[in-house]
């Protein structure tokens, strides 16, 4: 594990690994002990690290991997080679217990984040509708029952500033409350040479408010809500040059810009009592967001795409769960899911045959329900556990497809469609725990994502796409000694893929759409280390290999992608870091903080066809704090040695254009945070 497992009880010098408790089976276990892959991040690491949104996650994860597009519209969260670069995600995310089922959702600011615990492996048996990669859950602070206030602020290179003020208060003697804010604002680093603006600039600001109450000594309430707003004026992607693999400076000359309001309110119920505890969660979430690209990212005028969209989306779930040291331990559940869609997009093309635009309408409405369960037996030194899950979704859009040409418009195409899916979802695990020191285990799990329907359609055949199945099998064990100062934690697994949905392009090469391929495997290792040398000095290393590929895929009658790399997954993964405390012998100043961390990615592809592709590359980080007693400074650096890299990639067929995003420069700048009181 990282360092950060020894730092989740603030910032005491010693802990014991094998007491570091995290909640990814919905019943509360030691880290060491349970059959999964997973790695926690303490707070202390996620402000050492600078982790400001899920994309900073790379490279700390063995084979997680969010290829950046340069925009929150989309972010593509890949664990072991599971993931999409369209459609729902693979890998669910949960806030405070909330689950973010919207792409355009789960990329946003991290301020003021207690934990985040990744899971890789799918976890549909618990958690349920497409977390068939992984999952990804973040934790706020609770309330506590006392009056306190911090602020952090944050400049950098290219004028980032980001300001976040937290306030804690007690309400009464069974209540209290948290709010925090934040503001953040980022100039830019590249230009657009059409009319020298900064495309990669943004705003961010929004409100996280949580309110706990004891209603009585079994019973308690928490109630969540959060808004986020951010604005962005453009996008950073010029034309790729793949013989030299280069690309030109950014230009292009229609206005594009990415807009986004984001809102979040939930509720968590908590009844305890002798033996068992009951959890009710219930939650409503609304994204509007609009979206204008200069598609073709030339001075030309070729193509512009405008996209409104609405998304309001329902959750509700009802587990009830043992809470007794009996050898036998038992949870259950309902659930529930509606989401409710609106997006319009108009397509302007212009041509020598003049001016046209497509416009096209979809209402979309998801319901989903689900029944789980999962059982476990401790015998001796063997841990049994089953779990099956039951999803059930029902699928409808509403089309509509108009078409204006020379000042006539002409009625193309509409109709109404559902689908329906139903799955059920086993998972078997088997732990050997033969001391507190050492883990052993094997598991197998089934992996299961949905159906739905395409976005562009140009094609009856392309209306819909069909649900995606795995088998998952996964070995590993976990060992913690010399006095709890090493940790060393290893697994395989091995993904058996049935109907992989994949993306392609539509014939006329002016959109993108899903299709299935027909088999997939993806198989690999992945190693987490951590030695504490010294009271003061430890490092960590992680590393991950993935060999994911097509097993077979026909792309069309002339185009076989049978054995091709999956696109978008790099070969490997590797993270190292290294932390010194220097004890001040000051009553003013406790001591100076030095972390370095550096993670490297293998080639990866960025299609099916293999054909362009990253070359591997590394990325330095450090961080410099000085602590005193109720505040501390610092200095922060990402991409020390300036290295250059492709963030994103796409092609446009029909331009017979590719296109990519470079990486950032090198960036620093200067922090305080400060309690208030």
């Amino acid at each position: 594990m990282t360092f950060g497992v020894y730092a989740q009880q603030k910032e005491q010098d010693t802990i014991s690994i094998n007491e570091v408790r995290i909640d990814v089976k919905k019943q509360n276990q030691k880290i060491q002990q349970i059959p999964i892959s997973v790695t926690a991040l303490s707070a202390k690491e996620i402000e050492v690290k600078k982790i400001d949104d899920v994309t900073d996650l790379n490279g700390l994860i063995p084979n997680f991997f969010i290829p950046e597009h340069g925009t929150r519209l989309n972010t593509d969260i890949y664990i072991r080679g599971v993931g999409v670069s369209k459609g729902e995600p693979s890998v669910g995310i949960y806030v405070d217990d909330i689950p973010y089922f919207d792409r355009g959702a789960i990329n946003f600011e991290f301020a003021n984040i207690k934990k985040i615990e990744v899971l890789r492996g799918p976890q549909g048996t618990l958690y349920g509708r497409n977390a068939m990669g992984g999952l990804i859950k973040i934790y706020t602070p609770d309330p506590v029952q006392k009056r306190k206030a911090g602020l952090k602020l944050d400049y950098g290179r290219y004028n980032q500033f980001k300001g976040n003020i937290s306030y804690n208060q007690q309400v009464s003697k069974n209540s209290a409350f948290i709010v925090d804010g934040y503001y953040k604002n980022d100039d830019g680093a590249f230009i657009n040479q059409y009319d020298n603006k900064k495309v990669d600039a943004g705003k961010t600001y929004g409100a996280r408010l949580k309110y706990k109450i004891d209603l009585t000594k079994n019973l308690n309430l928490r109630l969540l809500g959060n808004y986020e707003n951010s604005q962005q004026p453009g996008f950073a992607y010029g034309i790729y040059d793949s013989e030299t693999q280069t690309v030109n400076d950014v230009n292009y000359n229609e206005p594009s810009k990415y807009d986004r309001d984001f809102g979040s309110t939930g509720l968590n119920l908590k009844y305890n009592q002798s033996g068992y505890e009951v959890n009710f969660s219930a939650s409503f979430q609304q994204l509007k967001d609009t979206y204008l690209i200069d598609q073709d990212f030339t001075p030309n005028d070729i193509y512009v795409v405008d996209v409104a969209r609405n998304n309001q989306t329902f959750v509700e779930e009802l587990n009830i769960k043992s809470t007794t040291e009996n050898p036998f331990q038992w949870i259950g559940g309902l659930f529930s899911f509606q989401r409710y869609s609106i997006k319009g997009v108009d397509f302007t093309i212009n041509s020598s045959r003049g001016k046209m635009n497509i416009i096209k309408d979809y209402d979309q409405d998801i319901k989903a329900y689900a029944a789980f369960g999962q059982v476990s037996y401790k015998w001796n030194k063997l841990l049994f556990a089953t779990g099956l899950r039951y999803d059930m979704e029902d699928s409808s859009l509403d089309y509509n497809y108009d078409l204006l040409m020379g000042g006539r418009e002409i009625h193309k195409d509409d109709f109404v469609h559902s689908l329906n899916f139903g799955q059920v979802l086993p998972k078997f695990s088997l732990t050997y725990l033969p001391n507190d020191c050492l883990t052993a285990y094997a598991s197998v799990a089934k992996g299961y994502k949905a159906g739905g329907f395409n976005a562009t359609i140009e094609r009856e055949e392309d209306e819909t796409f069909d649900p995606e199945y795995s088998l998952n099998y996964e070995a590993g064990f976990k060992f913690s000694g010399l006095d709890n100062r090493l940790i060393f934690n290893t697994s395989i697994f091995y993904i058996d893929w049935e109907n992989q949905q994949v993306t392609q392009t539509v014939p006329s090469g002016r959109g993108i759409m899903i299709k299935n391929a027909g088999k997939s495997e993806s198989k690999g290792i992945e190693i987490e280390t951590f030695y504490k040398i010294t009271h003061d000095l430890n490092f960590a290393i992680n590393y991950g290999y993935t060999d994911a590929a097509f097993i077979s895929y026909k792309y069309n009658d002339t185009t076989d992608y049978s054995g091709n790399k999956l696109p978008t997954v790099p070969e490997y993964t590797l993270g190292a870091v290294a932390n010194y405390k220097w004890r001040l012998k000051s009553n003013k100043f406790k001591y100076v903080l030095f972390n370095l961390n550096y993670t490297h990615y293998g080639r990866y592809f960025w299609t099916s066809s293999n054909t362009d592709y990253q070359n591997p590359y590394g990325l330095l980080n450090g961080n410099v704090s000085l602590k005193m007693k109720n505040a501390s400074i610092g200095l922060w650096a990402k991409n020390m040695t300036n290295e250059k890299h492709i963030k994103y990639y796409f092609s446009i067929s029909s331009l017979h254009k590719s296109y990519a995003e470079l990486s950032r420069p090198v960036s620093f700048g200067v922090f305080a945070k400060v309690n208030l009181f």
